[in-house]
């Protein structure tokens, strides 16, 4: 299954009274198989609780978030649990390594917490870790490797499985040119491949990669 993500007039209120802030703010968007939509904005705008909603990491306040015309509302929280470990790949720009794990157990993490065996799991980590340039870096720790090998493997976590909704807040911020366009193109193969992807960059020669590119200021898009 390839997720369709629509978002329907979403608003996100954080906090009460004066503390009160608007994170998202009447926000509709279409997110499509195969296509990718880079998200630009300021610091402040929204883009990463735009990012966390996609995840099913954060409720809406009011609106409806749909996945395959399915409103999110009506799902158990084993059901948002479920999704988010077989059809959601999220890859953040500090990494969220596991120190204590290898890198193949870093990558196989949603496939074991999913029941699949130990075998499966190495087998499908390393499949992931070829995709994007890093095979034979399993049985390294975190630790032993570059910044742009951990992104790729934060990539290659995301990728695992059937996961078919992307959803990427900076990936290239800590990368030098080379890796990450090496990065960019791993994500753009697996859109062309069906996946539907959110990135959200402050480089327009990121956005770039992407199908359309879309604002935010204030909680809003444009």
């Amino acid at each position: 299954m390839k997720l369709l993500l629509e978002m329907m007039d979403v608003t996100c209120v954080f906090g009460s009274g004066a503390r009160q802030v608007t994170a998202l703010d009447s926000v509709s968007l279409v997110v499509k198989p195969g296509e990718l939509v880079a998200v630009m904005g300021p610091s402040g705008s929204g883009k990463s609780t735009l990012l966390n909603v996609a995840g099913l990491l954060e409720p809406v306040t009011s609106g409806r978030m749909l996945m395959d015309g399915v409103d999110t509302r009506d799902f158990s929280a084993n059901k948002l649990a479920e999704l988010r470990r077989t059809k959601v790949g999220m890859v953040f720009q500090h990494y969220n390594l596991v120190p204590t794990l290898t890198v193949a157990e870093n990558v196989s993490l949603p496939l074991e917490l999913d029941g699949i065996s130990p075998a499966a799991c190495r087998a499908a980590a390393d499949k992931a870790l070829e995709e994007v340039g890093l095979s034979g870096l399993g049985d390294s720790f975190p630790e032993n490797i570059s910044g742009g090998q951990a992104q790729r493997v934060a990539i290659a976590r995301a990728l695992i499985g059937t996961r078919t909704l992307l959803l990427a807040d900076e990936p290239t911020g800590a990368l030098d040119t080379a890796t990450a366009d090496d990065v960019m193109s791993v994500l753009r193969a697996r859109v062309d491949d069906g996946a539907a992807a959110l990135l959200v960059t402050h480089e327009p020669r990121f956005a770039g990669w992407a199908d359309r590119t879309v604002m935010m200021r204030d909680g809003r898009v444009s």
